[in-house]
């Protein structure tokens, strides 16, 4: 007698639900990432180009510069703060909290916190 070799149909359709589960998650979360990434790269090159000096108002109009070019319309350049760095007289940081939430499936929602924050005049790492 031989032995029965393969899956069943009810394995099979859950193995597929499960590859369909995973595509959905990363349909949804992936863009979030990707915008942070921009706003990352964002809060560099505004950093890198200001220094503690720079005026609130400078670095605002250089935020919204940036956000218009690579059209990052969900952020408010309001979500950006200026703040001193804890521990260092006269050293100011470009700091950006924001959360976003995004329906998953059904009633079930993804909240997803990001926070990043750069000394003003601080040379890139990268």
């Amino acid at each position: 007698m031989r032995k029965q070799q393969g899956a069943t149909f009810l394995t099979w359709v859950a193995g597929v639900g499960l590859v369909i589960f995973a595509f959905i998650t990363g349909v949804k979360l992936v863009p979030l990432y990707l915008e942070f990434y921009s706003v990352r790269s964002l809060v560099d090159r505004v950093a890198q180009e200001s220094s503690s000096k720079t005026s609130v108002q400078q670095i605002r109009r250089k935020v919204d510069d940036y956000m218009n070019v690579n059209s990052l319309n969900s952020l408010a350049s309001s979500d950006f703060k200026v703040v001193p760095v804890e521990g260092k007289n006269d050293v100011k940081a470009l700091e950006i909290y924001y959360e976003v939430r995004k329906p998953w499936v059904a009633n079930i929602d993804f909240l997803v916190n990001f926070n990043y924050s750069k000394e003003l005049g601080a040379a890139d790492d990268t």
